[in-house]
């Protein structure tokens, strides 16, 4: 294939998937190909250095209404001159607000957009503008893209069903999961001082950003009433803008709390444990019993599969995309109760009308250790035939069709 300069664009480079991505990515694309990575601005840091040229916009987020307007024609500007500047050939962009930048500054090079997560689905799109970005934006950006990659086969029928974007414009390409580079991380060990809370009782861990994407509130309640009839704790790897809220929602539920952001000793004692973010999560899934995702939408949840690539067994909320398509063969079944399927188990969105479902789910899965041992095993034979080699194919597809 003939060496291309592609500036691939994302809107900031913080922890979170669709970065992880970008970063590999961008990566991948390095070895064939000049690769320029560009961000919006780097006021929330660069959390996965690649080695590539990194160009910031310089553009931070706008105050009000007005002053985002205008920022936001800035990096439209600031960006069709970089890419005069480089004389791009391919500029992909990740994410919905650097989709659009890449489109309405498109000059002659090929636009591809790289869909990380439902549209449809996502409760922040609300409001007003939420109606706007439904109506006008979401269909405007990605009609007019040379090509729109999705994560998951469920966002790509969103995207042709409901925003009437062209089924040919359209590809899917499943995250990767690094196997190895995982399974080699659980040999770490864990900080001494978290040790105790793995021995004693069962445990169940969840890993996300503290946000209203991740249902952590829901959970909590749930679990609430859950330990109220049986021994577990519960594992939270994660930070975010809602761990005030949810740490005050614990007291209120009179559960027991440990969390890093205070001086508290580490105990067996504790119902819940907030570790915040880490660096290596894959040591803490490992010594689980279960991990639980408990989200109200996600596009192909990567911590999912690498709970997988752990040799956990798995029990997710059924949600608008990615969990069905990694863990059952099925994947145009409705359900209204729980689904003990090929790799998993998927169950109804938490809600409080169906708390009893998950705690007889819950329940089954943590009393009998035959069923662990059976789903942690179909779970890491699942998980392999997402691989990187079949990423790099489809992206090198994708790039000789644009060619």
């Amino acid at each position: 294939m003939e060496r291309k300069r592609i500036l691939i664009l994302i809107t900031n480079l913080s922890f979170g998937g669709a970065q992880r991505v970008f970063f590999e990515q961008s990566r991948i694309l390095a070895k064939c190909h000049e690769v320029v990575e560009c961000v919006f601005n780097l006021a929330e840091g660069h959390a996965f250095p690649t080695g590539n040229t990194v160009v910031s916009l310089n553009v931070p987020p706008g105050i009000n209404v007005i002053d985002k307007i205008w920022r936001f024609f800035q990096r439209v500007n600031r960006l069709r001159k970089l890419k005069k500047e480089l004389r791009t050939d391919i500029c992909i962009s990740h994410l919905e607000g650097a989709d659009l930048v890449n489109i309405l500054s498109r000059r002659d090079e090929k636009t591809i957009c790289w869909v990380h997560g439902s549209k449809m689905y996502d409760e922040n799109i609300e409001g007003a503008i939420g109606w706007v970005r439904h109506t006008l934006i979401i269909p405007l950006v990605y009609r007019l893209a040379n090509k729109v990659v999705t994560v998951s086969k469920a966002i790509k029928e969103e995207l042709t069903l409901y925003y009437k974007v062209p089924p040919s414009k359209i590809e899917t390409i499943y995250n990767f999961f690094d196997i190895t580079t995982v399974q080699n991380s659980t040999e770490e060990d864990i900080d001494s001082s978290y040790a105790t809370i793995f021995s004693n009782g069962q445990t169940m861990i969840t890993s996300g950003r503290l946000a209203r994407q991740k249902n952590h509130s829901s959970f909590i309640t749930w679990y609430a009433s859950f330990i109220a009839s049986r021994q577990c704790k519960l594992i939270i790897l994660g930070d975010g803008e809602l761990r005030g809220q949810l740490l005050s929602l614990c007291t209120k539920l009179k559960l027991k709390v440990f969390h890093p952001w205070a001086d508290l000793s580490c105990s067996s004692d504790y119902d819940v444990y907030f570790l915040g973010f880490q660096q290596n999560p894959f040591k803490y899934l490992k010594k689980s019993d279960v991990f639980i995702l408990p989200s109200l939408w996600e596009g192909f949840p990567l911590v999912l599969g690498e709970a997988m690539a752990c040799g956990l067994p798995i029990v997710s909320a059924d949600c608008p995309t990615g969990p069905r398509e990694i863990l059952s063969l099925d994947l145009n079944k409705k359900i209204s109760e729980p689904d003990f399927t090929d790799f998993g188990i998927l169950l109804p969105t938490l809600k409080k009308e169906n708390f009893e479902q998950w705690s007889i789910a819950m329940s089954q899965i943590l009393e009998n250790l035959n069923l662990q041992a059976d789903y942690a095993s179909r779970a890491l034979q699942r998980v392999l035939i997402f691989s990187k080699e079949e990423f790099e194919k489809g992206l090198c597809n994708i790039l000789t069709d644009e060619l």
